[in-house]
């Protein structure tokens, strides 16, 4: 795994290795507004493949996606009247939407419902907007195991792990933060899959 840190005056040369390394199929793990996130072309069913693996997570849970806007989110997702003012509220910010996903019949890999986020952390921001294609955003850990904020904790947590990530952005020490909470809507009926850093109710 290739590390390389980011910095002020690199931006825009981590950026473009980055994209590189996402455009030949390849792995990530970069900084996010909640903990350190691993990622590939979600379009790419051989990347999101290998992210299973590297974490050992159970292929029964769909992976979730960062995308740069509204706009985006309204061209993959069917939104609720709820939804909607909720992620008008929070976005860009730590809350996951799980929508109807319009291109489940036709994608080769995930499921009806598709998770995504607009992140407000300024690196992961860049990087989606510019890739122009929804990014994975899955925690950069062994499935089951805590998040990772430090480059120690990262290799720590994947040294064993036979497949390992492309390109390893280190942006420092983050702040330790909860994971983004996660809301699912089926219609206009909402349920919290998960509270996290934004505390939200649905009554």
């Amino acid at each position: 795994m290739k590390e390389i840190k980011l910095n002020k005056n690199n931006k825009i040369k981590v950026l473009q290795e980055a994209m590189e390394v996402l455009n030949r199929g390849g792995i990530i793990i970069y900084p996010t507004e909640t903990s350190y996130g691993m990622g590939c072309d979600f379009y790419d069913k051989k990347a999101c493949n290998k992210i299973y693996k590297i974490k050992k997570r159970n292929k029964k849970n769909p992976l979730s996606v960062l995308i740069p806007d509204m706009i985006t989110a309204n061209s993959l997702v069917r939104f609720s009247e709820k939804a909607k003012r909720l992620a008008s509220h929070y976005w860009p910010g730590p809350l996951t939407l799980v929508l109807p996903y319009k291109y489940y019949k036709i994608q080769e890999h995930g499921d009806d419902y598709l998770a995504l986020r607009v992140s407000d952390h300024v690196f992961a921001m860049d990087l989606v907007t510019n890739f122009a294609k929804p990014i994975v955003a899955t925690s950069a850990n062994i499935s089951n195991n805590p998040s990772c904020y430090t480059a120690a904790e990262i290799y720590k947590q994947l040294k064993d792990s036979k497949i390992q990530p492309d390109l390893f952005i280190n942006a420092g020490r983050l702040p330790r933060r909860n994971a983004s909470t996660i809301i699912k809507f089926v219609d206009d009926k909402g349920e919290i899959l998960r509270q996290g850093d934004i505390k939200i109710s649905l009554d």
